[in-house]
């Protein structure tokens, strides 16, 4: 009889100390999201032609954060992954560039809650960036790669307003090189020469405030409906690097749409996340 009570205590007090364990566990979520834009892009490439060519182009965007640790929601990590696409003409419209591009970049922010809905997001973020751009009617030097790494600063902005049903919010982010390395060879070089012969003679450059200058800004505002978060925004990228007495310049204005959501489906009104899980968005 004495061991048949222990035994039921045993269990008893188990099934109690399982009962409150999920509660009190806490875990952390990722804060994702996703944006498409649709833009107007005004570009310079030397190398391929003297001319301003602009045109139209698709953009999407995927952007993901998450705190290091549980015991501290001050230091949170970030991916972004991004893909453009674009086609421009010359003034003259007899002329067209295509450019595709993808960049990767990663980095560490810094949380500031100055008060109840108000938070700043400050830190460094290290990128890589690859485009391809193709020129029909160049003959002698077609295509020409953009290829480059920076170490940028970055910032966030984060306002809640709150409403009778909802609570929305505006957001700006800012991000610009500081310094890094980018590949633009000589004019006239041809590709051949360079990856055939491995002549790279001036083709490799590091970049700084004096020879590359961008800003990249993104104003959004997310509105939670009953299934899901929406985005929508406006972006802009900024560019223009020097280098081989040639100056390169990208101007690119994207309106967005797109979804915000902390991982394993939780987002929206109607599907908050519990208590016990710990988000970027708080």
């Amino acid at each position: 009889m004495k061991k048949t009570i222990l035994v039921s205590c045993l269990l008893f007090v188990y099934v109690i100390l399982w009962a409150e364990n999920p509660n009190d566990q806490k875990y952390l979520l990722t804060t994702n999201v996703n944006s498409f834009g649709f833009s107007t892009i005004d570009m310079t490439d030397p190398y391929l032609s003297p001319t301003n060519y602009s045109g139209i182009g698709l953009n999407y965007t995927h952007e993901n954060r998450r705190f290091l640790k549980l015991e501290n929601t001050t230091f949170s990590m970030q991916n972004k992954l991004g893909f453009a696409s674009g086609l421009m003409l010359n003034p003259t419209g007899n002329s067209a560039l295509t450019y595709l591009g993808v960049n990767y970049g990663w980095g560490i922010n810094y949380h500031f809650r100055l008060e109840k809905g108000i938070r700043i997001l400050a830190g460094g973020l290290w990128d890589i960036d690859l485009g391809f751009k193709d020129m029909a009617r160049n003959i002698n030097n077609p295509v020409n790669v953009d290829l480059s790494t920076n170490l940028n600063l970055t910032g966030l902005l984060q306002y809640d307003i709150p409403t009778h049903r909802r609570t929305m919010r505006l957001e700006m982010a800012l991000q610009t090189p500081i310094i890094g390395c980018m590949y633009v060879p000589l004019g006239g070089a041809s590709y051949y020469d360079m990856f055939e012969l491995g002549s790279f003679t001036n083709a490799i450059h590091a970049s700084t405030l004096f020879n590359k200058r961008g800003l990249v800004q993104t104003y959004a505002i997310s509105i939670p409906f009953n299934q899901v978060v929406w985005r929508f925004g406006l972006h802009l990228n900024n560019l223009i690097y020097k280098a081989n007495n040639m100056v390169f310049t990208k101007n690119e204005y994207s309106l967005l749409i797109g979804t915000t959501f902390d991982a394993i489906h939780f987002g929206g009104r109607k599907k908050t996340a519990p208590l016990n899980f710990i988000s970027t968005n708080e």
